[in-house]
Formats: structure tokens, sequence, C-alpha cells
């Protein structure tokens, strides 16, 4: 693959994507603007990530229930595809604004007006324009929203196109081209679902090993998708409620995170618990104090990404099972920047959880999500219990059928994304202040590697020569560190100059085929949360690589042109 140039502000990339999730941000300004909500100022919106604003897809969708609804000029709703969820966001808002009449956010089924594919439902819910900014909250931070792709179909099937739209390109000079023209879709939606259990069990993978999450019992029945990775953690997080609080009083119990969480589930902590506590590897021994405290409140759950993103540290597995263990308090692991083709973590964790729409998809135009329970858990049976009783299967068929077909050989893309990063990392370590260059804008880089590396290398896979009887493990997946690496720089103007004189796909998701750059504290957190970032170690002039599958010596070649370009800003 080639390295491309980024199109312009708000285009898709790669150009002419149907449901791609990546909106281009040529600038570093863009990304700011992004992170405050501003409106865009380009004509013409292609795409967006959808749990961040409302996908062009949905807006008719949205504009004919407000019609169908009788909706007053001053309404707007949101779309959902089951009534659970609809009432769900019913009840955030309630709580938002408990003053105003409950009547305001019914939940209507507008299937009949919006005539999705049998078998699925659309429900709207209509709330005031003016409280758009919260309900879009709820909107983000669940990722309960329908589907593109159920958007899509349905107006197809509005212009009399009853067959189902999986909405894949067609350009002749599309990148993605030829693996649709090599991969056909199934034609089954529940085999898919099947086969992507499978898969992000660790039971099916191209090197045809079995099992290899490292833990006995590990079954697909214990795989719950959804259409969202942050739905997966939302129902995570209501589940810790239902099945391990202590007491009806929500003030009674709280929450631990340890390193800095993806952002999404930093704040979906943030907004949803009366308290959290955040704990980093040199602060366990505080984590260790706090739960030996009898007057502090119960600890719901302890939260941790393997690696951390952007930051890449990861946490210290075997101490926090340790005190999970002594204090029966679950671990909820986020492996999305790992990848359990990398590590084990399963182990450790009574809960792992997983956006599929990154690096198993690899080709960010589908969403999805994923759990999987650890069977040896001492949680097992009640959490089991918890999804039997309340789990409802909203993942759209379309979506999971690009799923499964995107994440064939997905062993064989992660390979190469690890060989390119490590040769990339290494490549900035040299340059910069921690790799011991004194006259350097770089001035740390982020990378498993570098960032407590025995703690995850102490969860690496390991690789067996002779695996489930083949021959040689010599041409199988071999574990890496991942395809992320981060970058701060000395300066905010070095880190701006940077990010904009870069020759690469520039947009804010990470895993995929393609190479992205994202200077993610500036599209993460608003200006005014900056404080609150330096506070907890982390850089504002920082960027964030994730690594394709392009010639290495042209993702290095771009990486010196836009660093030559730094360092003389």
């Amino acid at each position: 693959m080639l390295l491309q140039r980024n199109p312009p502000l708000d285009h898709c990339i790669p150009p002419n994507t149907p449901h791609s999730v990546i909106q281009s941000l040529p600038t570093w300004q863009d990304n700011v603007d992004r992170a405050v909500g501003k409106p865009t100022q380009s004509k013409h919106l292609e795409t967006c990530y959808p749990r961040f604003t409302i996908h062009p897809f949905l807006q008719p969708l949205i504009q004919s229930s407000l019609e169908a609804l009788k909706a007053s000029p001053e309404q707007t709703c949101l779309l959902f595809p089951s009534l659970r969820l609809a009432k769900a966001f019913q009840s955030y808002m309630r709580l938002q604004f408990p003053s105003s009449a409950s009547e305001r956010w019914e939940s209507n089924c507008v299937s009949d007006t919006l005539n999705p594919p049998p078998g699925y439902d659309i429900f709207a819910v209509l709330f005031p324009v003016e409280q758009r900014s919260l309900a879009m909250k709820f909107w983000t931070f669940s990722g309960a929203g329908i589907s593109t792709r159920l958007a899509e179909n349905c107006i197809s099937r509005h212009d009399g196109n009853l067959e189902l739209t999986l909405g894949l390109p067609t350009q002749p000079d599309h990148e993605y081209l030829n693996y649709y023209t090599l991969h056909s879709a199934l034609s089954s939606a529940p085999e898919a679902k099947a086969k992507i259990k499978a898969r992000f069990a660790g039971l099916d993978s191209d090197s045809g090993a079995r099992n290899i999450r490292d833990v006995d019992g590990v079954s697909t029945s214990d795989v719950y998708l959804y259409p969202t990775g942050m739905n997966a953690i939302w129902n995570i997080h209501h589940m810790l409620h239902d099945v391990c609080k202590t007491s009806a009083d929500p003030n009674t119990f709280t929450t631990v995170q340890v390193n800095i969480l993806y952002v999404d589930s930093y704040k979906l902590l943030d907004t949803t618990n009366p308290g959290y506590h955040i704990f980093t590897n040199e602060t366990l021994d505080d984590l260790e104090l706090l739960l030996e405290d009898s007057n502090e409140k119960p600890v719901l759950g302890i939260f941790t990404d393997f690696p951390g993103n952007p930051h890449l540290k990861s946490a210290d597995l075997p101490r926090l099972r340790r005190l999970a263990d002594k204090h029966n308090i679950p671990i909820i692991i986020d492996e999305t920047a790992g990848c359990h083709l990398n590590v084990s973590v399963l182990k450790y964790a009574d809960i792992v959880v997983g956006s599929l729409t990154k690096v198993f998809s690899g080709f960010a135009n589908v969403l999805g999500g994923a759990l999987l329970l650890n069977p040896s858990s001492y949680f097992y049976a009640s959490f089991k219990a918890h999804l039997d009783a309340n789990y409802e299967d909203v993942y759209f068929g379309a979506d999971a059928l690009v799923m499964e077909l995107n994440s064939r050989g997905f062993e064989e893309r992660l390979s190469t994304i690890n060989r390119n990063a490590e040769v990339l990392a290494d490549w900035l370590f040299i340059r910069s202040k921690a790799g011991g260059e004194e006259k350097t804008v770089i001035e740390e880089v982020f990378y498993p590697k570098y960032q407590h590396r025995e703690n995850y290398e102490r969860c690496m896979r390991v690789v067996s020569a002779f695996e489930d009887g083949l021959e040689s493990a010599k041409n199988k997946f071999q574990p890496g560190y991942s395809g992320i690496v981060a970058v701060s720089f000395t300066s905010l103007e070095a880190a701006k100059t940077f990010y904009e004189s870069i020759q690469c796909y520039k947009g804010t998701t990470l895993g995929t085929v393609v190479t992205l750059l994202s200077p993610f504290m500036a599209i993460a957190f608003p200006p005014e949360k900056m404080d609150w970032v330096r506070e907890h170690g982390m850089s504002e002039a920082l960027v964030r690589f994730s690594v394709g599958l392009e010639d290495i010596s042209r993702i290095l070649n771009s990486a010196e042109a836009a660093l030559f370009a730094a360092e003389r800003c």
C-alpha cells in the first residue's frame, strides 16, 4: 500500500468509502474545533465517527420521524434500535432535567415510517432542541444509537430496493477494492456473528491455534456482541451496578481506574458515577490503602486499558489481580489497543472488552464491540445470569456481515502493523530526548516497548514452535507491541507543525490498514481540560500514530520530512 495525502476537511478516509468512521481533520485547529463542538465550516460533511455526532445517513430518518410524530420546531429526536435503549435514554434525560415534564421524552416506535428490514425496529425519543448537548453525551458515551447501515437500508427500502445493502466501496481505484474482490460476505448474519464470537474468543484464528486466551473453558457462549465498543462498556457499567453494589443508594459506591483510560470510557465513569478514583502504576500503594480503608465507599470495579491509550503504559496486572481477589472486586480490561493476538490478559480479568471497530475490522467502515467473560472468575455465575437475563442482540445484521468479512486474516494484517510500528517507534525514540538526543523537538515516545515494558511483556502471548500439529511457527503470527505510537514534543508549536506537515491520513480512530495521525489531546479534551491533562502526566503537545500496512520506508520518509519542518518552526 502507498502512503496517501490527506483529503480536505470533513471528507472521508479513505476517499469514497461508504460508512467510513474516519473524518479528515487536516489541521490542528480542525481537531480543537471538534473537541469544543464548533460547527463545521466545510460545505459538505461526508462522514463522522457515528457516536460523536449525527451521521449524514441518519439525518433524513430523523427528519422523517419528526414529521411523522408531528414534532414542534422546538423539538428534535434521537433514534435507537430497541425500546430498552430508548427508555434508557429517557431515564438519562429525566436525571438531567428532573423538573421537566416526563412526557417530553416519550419513546415512539417509528418502524412503520422508516421501514427497516424485517426483524428490526427503530424507536424515536423526542426532546427539546436546547437539550441537544446533554442528549448527545448519552449518544456518545452509550454508543446505543442506530447503525449507519441500518439507516442506509431504510433509505434504500424507501427507494424501492428491498435487498440488504452492505455499503462496500465500489470505486475502481479504491484502496480496499482488491480485498472485497477477493473476499465475499456471508449470506447469514447469525453465521457471521458466530464467526466473530469465535475469533474474539480466540477459538478461531488464521494460525489454526485453539484457545489462544490461555484460560480453560473459554467458550463463544461467553462472548456478547454490541453495536459499538462503548456500548459494551456502557452495558458492563450497568451490570456492575446491578450485580456488585451492596446498596440501592448510588452514592454508596465508587469505581477505580488504573492509568488513563480511553477518553470516552473515562468520561462515562465521570458522568455516571458519584465518585471514582484514578491511580497509576506509581500509586498502586495508594490503591491498596484505599481498599483497606473501611471508611471508604465500596469499589464496584477496577477498570484499566491494556495498554493505555495514548500513553501506552501497561498496568501491573498480577498485582491488580491479587488486590481484586483479596477484596472481591471485578477487574475489567479493555484490550482494544493491545489486541488479544498480542497480549493474553483474560487470566487477570473478570471481563475483557474490545472495540471491534479498530484492528479487528481494520478497514474503519463498520462499528462493533464485544465482551468476554472469564469462566474462572469469582463473578462468572452472577455476570452470566445477568447477561442471559438482560442481553439483547441489537447488532445490525449488515454490520455483522461486514465485520466478519473484514476480520478474516486480521492476524496477517496485525503482524505487519506490529513490525511497522516497532520500526517507527525505534526510529522516533533514538531521535528523542528520552532516547538520549539533546538537540531535538521530540520529548518522549509512548510505546509499550518504552513504557513499563516489563508489565506488557509479562502478558505477551507466547507462540509455540509446534502448535496444534502445525509444522513451524515461522510463518505464524508473532505477537508484538501493537500498532500505536504516540510522540510528545518540546513545544506545542513543534507538535502542530509536525502534524500539519506530515504526508499521511489524519483522523481519529486506530487499528486501521492505513496509517493515521491524530493530535490526540486536542481532539479528546477541550482547552479548559488541559490543566487536568497535564496534572495526570500527559502532554498537550502530543500526536498519536496508528501505523498501517504501507511500506515502512515511506512512513519513515514522511515522518523525517515532518520532523525536519518541526525542528525549524
